[in-house]
């Protein structure tokens, strides 16, 4: 009998509201109480075995994920050492802070994986990592969506169809992005390894508009002027716009191209009637 797993069981016996059921090998479980009202004797169910307690329990529900299965689940309850994750069938599947990241939200739902742990219970982690592929089905500028199952230093770590692994770097998500938030980005790069880099930004062609409207909206935000020159530092460009220099040079130019903006060594600035 596979624990976290759905399998073909049979009917043995049936008194009352108890039925035990029993796979190919005469292992015995019962059914959860108050299902199966209508089965009889020798009736084979699909049906998920869990754990109640220290003994197995069996349900014809179906769950959400299997063991082996990477899903979205909800987070539903928090406790001293942990949280519970509703997996639909009614009981509730643990998940320790160790195998978590960050603080989650009761409600939220994040990127998990369901294993037995090692007093044979089912668990579940956030630790997903070395259950992700590497590519396979990707080439760079593709589109893909997928799901933020860890944030570090490096930046934020996808899951991408919540199947491969990729990372969005640190200095475009901008604090801005949590943990379990689905994301949607363009294959930047394939490292050898088949690692993908993601970016949340379109190619450079496209982007220049959008680049040029965050430009402006900062103008005008800032008394139509940016302390901003063609020497300043790329780190200060980064903090104050969120744009790479390379990026917001671009964009100035464009503004400046639409006779949009005066620029001088030190600053740029909204010409007369956009302030």
């Amino acid at each position: 009998m596979e624990l976290g797993k759905v399998q073909k069981l049979k009917v043995e016996s049936k008194k009352d509201r108890k039925i035990i059921l029993t796979d190919n090998e005469n292992n015995r479980v019962n059914l959860a109480i108050g299902e199966g009202e209508n089965l009889k004797v020798g009736d084979e169910v699909e049906a998920f075995v869990y754990n109640i307690h220290d003994e197995f329990e069996a349900t014809l529900k179906k769950p959400f994920a299997q063991v082996g299965d990477l899903k979205k689940l909800k987070v539903v309850d928090k406790a001293k050492i942990g949280y519970f994750v509703d997996n639909g069938i009614g009981k509730d599947i643990f998940l320790p802070f160790k195998e978590s990241y960050g603080r989650l939200t009761v409600g939220g739902e994040y990127l998990l994986y369901l294993y037995h742990d090692k007093s044979n219970r089912l668990a579940l982690t956030m630790n997903i990592k070395d259950k992700l592929k590497v590519n396979e089905n990707y080439k760079v500028n593709d589109i893909v969506k997928g799901t933020i199952y860890s944030i570090g230093r490096p930046g934020a770590f996808v899951a991408i169809e919540n199947k491969y692994d990729g990372m969005i770097p640190a200095e475009e998500i901008k604090g801005i992005y949590r943990i379990g938030d689905e994301v949607e980005a363009r294959v930047q790069r394939i490292l050898q390894s088949g690692f993908i880099t993601l970016t949340l930004r379109e190619k450079a062609y496209k982007q220049i508009d959008a680049d040029a409207d965050l430009i402006l909206e900062l103008l005008e935000e800032n008394d139509g002027v940016l302390e901003l020159g063609d020497k300043s530092n790329p780190e200060i460009i980064k903090d104050l716009t969120g744009l790479s220099k390379k990026a917001y040079k671009r964009a100035v130019g464009h503004l400046y191209k639409n006779r949009l903006i005066n620029i001088y060594d030190t600053k740029i600035e909204l010409k007369h009637g956009r302030k």
